[in-house]
């Protein structure tokens, strides 16, 4: 499942088949900007950026309700029990999958000097928070129940497997930016992709000590 931002001229939800199909459940138009989405209980949540507006679906993108977002809604993903949500700024936090209020605040924490900022799309894997820094080719590896940092990983090496056409489209615009994490339990391989890109890579992370 994907959900899209009103990125040239529209928002919407999609489902992608593994062979690269694409399938439009829910066209959005520019009324909201989509952000993240991710399936709890058999339903889709999804985050809009600055509407405060978050929608919940059945997996058909049928409307079942309509949550309020106090803050900014940046990436999503969820615990089994608890919605997980960034905003952009300095923290993420949990809130509830009913009413959408927030339960807990969690600062994000590093060994490097100052704030980190703009974590974006999430993903929770193995009790691990994946997300990526916005604007830029990292994607960090964070403990979600003490914020810490544990990993980073540099993604620059996705530009050196991209096609002239690809390029071309990432650098068509300065909001094509690597923005998309998805993960598969059953082989273990993680799905990477961004804004407008004409690609999505498959495969997973190795430790460097």
């Amino acid at each position: 499942y994907e959900s899209t931002g009103a990125v040239g001229g529209h928002s919407g939800l999609n489902t992608i088949a593994p062979d690269g199909k694409v399938a439009n459940l829910l066209e959005q138009g520019t009324k909201v900007f989509g952000e993240g989405l991710t399936i709890l209980n058999d339903e889709l949540f999804q985050l809009t950026w600055q509407e405060h507006q978050v929608f919940v679906y059945d997996l058909n993108a049928k409307l079942k309700r309509t949550l309020r977002n106090p803050r900014e809604g940046w990436g999503l993903t969820n615990d089994g029990t608890n919605l997980i949500f960034s905003d952009g700024g300095p923290s993420f936090y949990f809130a509830d999958p009913q009413t959408f209020a927030i339960k807990r605040a969690v600062k994000i924490r590093s060994n490097k000097s100052g704030e980190t900022l703009g974590l974006n799309e999430l993903e929770l894997v193995d009790g691990k928070l994946y997300g990526n820094l916005f604007q830029t080719l990292t994607i960090v590896r964070l403990d979600p129940a003490s914020g810490c940092i544990e990993a980073t990983a540099d993604m620059g090496s996705l530009w050196r497997s991209m096609t002239d056409a690809d390029k071309k489209q990432v650098t068509s615009g300065e909001e094509n930016v690597l923005n998309g994490i998805a993960y598969d339990k059953a082989t273990g391989r993680f799905f990477v992709t961004g804004k407008r890109w004409r690609t999505i890579f498959v495969g997973t992370f190795s430790e460097q000590k």
